[in-house]
Order: C-alpha cells, then sequence, then structure tokens
C-alpha cells in the first residue's frame, strides 16, 4: 500500500472529548447515540486512518473484521471478483458506517474495498471491542440498526435502477442521490457540490457507458435540468425536473 496511507490510535480522555466534539459528523454519525461518557469508551477501542485519494482501504473478514465510519472526504465501495474485475457498489459519504462483517461462507469469500475519491479519513473499529460495546449500550445498537436499515433502502432502489430504469432515468437518479447525500451532510440544500466520481467511475456506477454517461449528461444541461462548470462542479439543478425524468 501508498505509505501516504497512515493508521494511528485514536486519542483517549479529554482529548478524545474534545476532538470529537469537533468533528463534522459527530452529531450524524452513529457515535451521535452516544454521551460523553459513553463516548470515552468507543475512542478506546478506535483507530483513525487516513487515505490520500486512490488510496485504498481494504477489508478483513472474521474476526479481524473492522467496523468503518466515514469521518471526512468520499469514497468508493468496490467490490472485486476473482478474475479482477471491480464494480463500484456504494458511494461513501461523511458519517456513512460500513463493514464487511456477515460470518456466512458466501459472504466471507467475497472481497471489498474502499477507494479514496478524495482525501479520506476513516475511524476504525475493530469487531469484537464494538460488539461489545454494542451489548452495553443499547442505544448503540438502535443507531446501528437504524443505519443498516437506511443502506438496505438505498440498496433495494439502486437494484431498481439498474434493472428497470433507462439511461436517461439512471443518470438523473444519481444526480438527485448526490444532492441529496450532500444536503443531508450541510443540513441544508445543496445548491453547489463537487460531484464525488468522475463520468468513468459514474458510468461503472450505474451501469452504462463512458459515451453515454457523457450523451445523457449534455441532454440533461441542453434541458436547463442542470448546470455545470467543468465536467464535476453542479452549480444549478431543476430538482422537480430531474425528478420526473429519473421516472420518480
Amino acid at each position: 500500500m501508498d505509505a501516504r496511507a497512515t493508521s494511528s490510535p485514536v486519542p483517549t480522555g479529554p482529548l478524545a472529548l474534545l476532538t470529537c466534539a469537533t468533528c463534522a459528523v459527530r452529531n450524524s454519525s452513529l457515535c451521535s447515540a452516544l454521551t460523553d461518557e459513553e463516548l470515552r469508551d468507543l475512542h478506546g477501542i478506535s483507530r483513525r486512518k487516513t487515505l490520500a485519494k486512490g488510496q485504498f482501504h481494504a477489508f478483513e473478514v472474521g474476526a479481524q473484521a473492522d467496523f468503518v465510519n466515514v469521518i471526512g472526504g468520499f469514497g468508493k465501495l468496490i467490490k472485486s471478483a476473482p478474475d479482477g474485475r471491480q464494480q463500484i457498489v456504494g458511494l461513501l459519504f461523511p458519517s456513512d458506517f460500513v463493514s464487511n462483517h456477515s460470518q456466512s461462507d458466501l459472504a466471507a469469500s467475497d472481497t471489498y474495498m474502499i477507494e479514496a475519491a478524495s482525501p479520506l479519513e476513516l475511524c476504525l473499529f475493530p469487531r469484537d471491542g464494538f460488539e461489545g460495546l454494542l451489548s452495553r449500550y443499547p442505544e448503540l445498537a438502535q443507531r446501528l440498526l437504524e443505519i443498516t436499515l437506511d443502506e438496505l433502502s438505498i440498496a433495494r432502489d439502486w437494484m431498481v435502477l439498474l434493472g428497470r430504469k433507462s439511461a436517461e432515468e439512471r443518470v438523473a437518479s444519481f444526480f438527485l442521490h448526490v444532492s441529496k447525500r450532500m444536503s443531508a451532510q450541510s443540513c441544508s440544500s445543496a445548491a453547489v457540490f463537487d460531484l464525488p466520481l468522475d463520468r468513468s467511475d459514474i458510468a461503472d456506477h450505474i451501469g452504462l457507458t463512458l459515451e453515454t454517461v457523457s450523451r445523457q449528461i449534455s441532454k440533461l444541461r441542453s434541458l436547463g435540468l442542470i448546470t455545470m462548470e467543468g465536467t464535476r462542479r453542479v452549480v444549478r439543478m431543476d430538482v422537480d425536473g430531474l425528478t420526473e425524468r429519473a421516472g420518480f
């Protein structure tokens, strides 16, 4: 792995609380379910990992598995096939919480990685220690359940997108999804934002060719549904118009 990837323990004691109190996702991540005293216990088992753009974090399985909380930046959740093919199966935003935790034989053979789409900061919690906290703090377990159900809903929507939607509907849905996630992070309408993926990765994520994605984005721009500066910055969106085009 690139030497720029760093991993270090998270401070404990008063310094840990100060770090958490100033964390941008303190009130929106899994940690929001914990009191200050309980938060010290979570910090006691955690470690911080920083990735430069393009670097990877590979999930371990079994007893070595980590739970991962995204602290800052954007990531791509990637599934690798035995023959080397890869698929972007999800986008990771600040406050997202992911793992490769299933103990089934089928899941144990899966290879998942996080690739940093921008400089990415992660908080890692070892499986054994985290499961111990879940049994001690029911509020933490409840918050994890809520996050899991939200992720399940997103996954089901994405199954519909990949299985039934046209190229135009897929691209419009992608813009709406990213805008919604960006808005959730800022707690307000994301009027201006940068797409976390380039067009090649967008094509991979929504199951289209690069040429088709570029053509559909040009179409949406010509219709006045999106206004962009360059290839990544969105400066205006017609949400109602995009929603109609997305088939919702």
